[in-house]
């Protein structure tokens, strides 16, 4: 009788490299997914900075030659732009000096999912920028310091509303970025790419 123990040795161990090759795919996967999201946040970071950095040069500059309305509006783009240039150049820093393998694969789709509110929220709030902005141009009718009103009204509009596109537009990059790498592995991945269950008897 021909014995079944080399047969299953075999059996085993062409199992167990298919597995660790699973286990390596799935890895790949998510951290080319998570490599693809922190260089999107890096260009993001650049588009954010630079946009700081204009309107703080235009915005400074402005303050001192133009008068009455038009120097709140310059005063207040400057103002504004010295928080956006420091989140900027975190977010830069943080994105090219991560490491995505030292990280688990529920720590990046946690992270994922995060930003994702995190940006959502922030639409919300630039929203209210504008709004605010409207309201201090309406107000600014019936007020003697309507030229500052105005001036921040009208910046406010301005930042608000580059913010509502960047974040809005940052929101389905990383959206489109999870549906092309990510979310047709998902299944998988959380599986850790086993679906066999052998019972070998040796």
């Amino acid at each position: 009788m021909i014995s079944r123990k080399p047969f299953n040795f075999y059996l085993f161990f062409f199992t167990f490299l298919f597995t660790l090759s699973a286990y390596a795919q799935n890895d790949s996967v998510f951290y080319s997914f998570h490599q693809n999201r922190m260089n999107i946040n890096e260009t993001a970071m650049l588009v954010l900075g630079s946009w700081a950095a204009g309107n703080i040069l235009a915005g400074t500059y402005g303050n001192f030659k133009a008068s009455g309305e038009a120097k709140y509006f310059q005063q207040f783009n400057a103002m504004w732009n010295v928080v956006n240039l420091g989140i900027a150049a975190l977010g830069y820093l943080n994105a090219v000096n991560y490491e995505p393998s030292s990280m688990t694969k529920l720590e990046i789709l946690h992270e994922y999912s995060s930003l994702q509110s995190f940006l959502l929220l922030n639409a919300g709030l630039d929203v209210a920028y504008i709004a605010t902005g409207f309201y201090l141009k309406e107000r600014s009718k019936n007020s003697s310091s309507s030229e500052r009103l105005r001036g921040y009204g009208n910046s406010l509009l301005l930042q608000g509303g580059f913010l509502l596109a960047f974040d809005v537009a940052l929101y389905f990059i990383h959206q489109s970025n999870a549906a092309l790498n990510l979310y047709p592995h998902l299944e998988s991945l959380l599986v850790g790419g086993i679906g066999i269950g052998i019972n070998l008897k040796l």
